[in-house]
């Protein structure tokens, strides 16, 4: 049996001769469990489902309350458009310091994008294109509005559809 040389190429604990994404197996090892713990650090709840439309609640890691709402529509059987609302204090911008060791550079955004694309484009819709749209916006006072069919009202209590002010 011979000894080697030198240690394995790493970024992490020999980076002169390691390339991009390579890593001894010790810190790779590391890298895959720390990909599991921010794997859960969004959690998706759906809350209703159609023929041509889904809505899920966001939740960070831990919390009770929901941080924002997706919303999905199939506009085609391949392509679907997502329209994400979030609360205006979750900073998808911040980097997960974890990750940095490991010479990547991972924010919260990243992982709530892999989260929708695994959980909801490809796990539902399987290879679908799908087009987001983020917007940010405050849940303090969040409506839900019932509408009754219109064959509920009658006839004195309908409502004036159209027509109006002249």
């Amino acid at each position: 049996m011979t000894a080697r040389k030198g240690k394995d190429p790493c970024i992490v604990c020999n980076p002169e001769e390691a390339g991009s994404n390579e890593y001894c197996d010790k810190h790779r090892e590391e890298l895959h469990r720390l990909d599991h713990q921010y794997e859960a650090l969004f959690r998706l709840v759906r809350t209703s489902r159609g023929r041509d439309h889904e809505a899920y609640n966001v939740f960070v890691q831990g919390a009770c309350d929901p941080c924002g709402r997706i919303l999905v529509t199939e506009t085609d059987p391949e392509n679907l458009f997502l329209t994400v609302l979030l609360s205006a204090d979750l900073d998808l911008d911040v980097r997960i310091a974890d990750y940095s060791a490991f010479g990547i550079s991972r924010t919260y955004g990243d992982q709530l994008r892999e989260r929708i694309r695994k959980e909801i484009i490809h796990s539902w819709y399987g290879n679908a294109r799908a087009c987001i749209d983020i917007f940010r916006t405050s849940f303090d006072n969040a409506q839900h509005w019932d509408i009754d069919p219109r064959e509920d009202y009658s006839e004195e209590e309908s409502p004036e559809v159209g027509g109006g002010g002249g």
